[in-house]
């Protein structure tokens, strides 16, 4: 017994001494995980889905956000970045699980001296985020999507199993470490549930106005969507008297719901009319011609009534010609 369990101990501590494994060279990003349900280069298939899956997520709305795209959005992401952020699992090492991503595919270079590749760039900028999350939310105007996928990956770290997380993106000197745990998971809870400010325009109705000195206020209802309330300040208020319950253009700082893309308030810096929402509305007092509506409207004269054939019945048809005939008849 005593012989065996030396021997135990001689085969851990000559994997003890072996050195570490390192990542594939075309590995872009490392996840190393640790906890109490996890054993040296194995991980469960459930918690493998469930990484993995939120990986790609958080670097798919890491990408929309440096493209200047929403990241709050129903239905998949756009063909590009499915094509240059599509992460392979390209190794499962020791230590106590590490997991390495590749590119499914070779990357696009990015036009500056520091080389790289756009789904490198995506993934170094993500941990980044996480990291500032993790250090005192340093960052600000943190990406609305960005911060959902953090907190859906961070939620790995409730089920048990795993306590962390690192996300390791490579780098030519040294790697860039970011450490995703509950802390993170609960500081982008605290920033989600925060609302958010930019500049918007909003096109509606002015539908009603409220002149009060202490409270000036007005509501814009647009074509789709609910109305919205606006503020505004005494230099507008002879634009908004002359302009209620007309179409207008409003723009200004507004204020976001958090979790959605919806304008909860808007305070008013610039208001302009615009025309009727309602198709042919504004022209309603012109009294155009015979000639001037068929113009705009494209509509060409009938040249041969057999044309109607198949849309009218025969005795409408017969009907219709009649009209015509006795119109012609009766002219002058």
């Amino acid at each position: 017994m005593a012989t065996h369990k030396k021997q135990h101990e001689k085969m851990a501590a000559k994997r003890a001494a072996r050195p570490a494994s390192k990542a594939p060279k075309d590995a872009v990003l490392t996840l190393k995980i640790t906890g109490p349900g996890i054993r040296k280069g194995r991980i469960s298939v459930p918690d493998l889905i469930k990484l993995c899956e939120d990986a790609q997520s958080a670097v798919n709305r890491q990408a929309e956000s440096l493209a200047g795209r929403k990241t709050l959005h129903p239905g998949p992401v756009t063909g590009l970045i499915r094509k240059e952020c599509t992460l392979e699992l390209i190794g499962v090492r020791e230590g106590s699980t590490e997991l390495d991503f590749g590119l499914a595919k070779p990357q696009l270079l990015l036009p500056f001296a520091e080389a790289g590749s756009f789904g490198s760039e995506v993934i170094h900028e993500l941990a980044d985020t996480i990291r500032s999350l993790g250090n005192g939310n340093r960052k600000t105007d943190l990406d609305p999507g960005v911060l959902q996928s953090i907190y859906e990956l961070a939620g790995i770290t409730e089920n048990g199993r795993i306590s962390a997380l690192k996300w390791v993106a490579p780098g030519a000197t040294r790697p860039t470490v970011a450490q995703v745990n509950k802390k993170v998971r609960e500081r982008a809870a605290i920033q989600l549930s925060r609302p958010t400010f930019r500049f918007a325009q909003i096109d509606g109705v002015l539908d009603m106005a409220d002149f009060s000195r202490r409270d000036r206020k007005c509501r814009i209802d647009p074509a789709i969507g609910v109305p919205v309330i606006c503020t505004f300040g005494p230099d507008h208020e002879t634009s908004i008297h002359a302009l209620i319950r007309q179409p207008v253009r409003v723009y200004g700082l507004a204020k976001i719901q958090p979790n959605s893309e919806r304008v909860d308030s808007l305070e008013i810096q610039r208001i302009e009319p615009l025309p009727s929402l309602h198709p042919g509305e504004g022209n309603f007092g012109m009294s155009p011609g015979i000639e001037q509506l068929a113009t705009s409207q494209g509509a060409a004269p009938l040249r041969d009534a057999k044309s109607l054939a198949g849309v009218l019945a025969d005795d409408e048809v017969e009907d219709f010609l009649s009209v015509i005939y006795d119109a012609r008849r009766e002219k002058p």
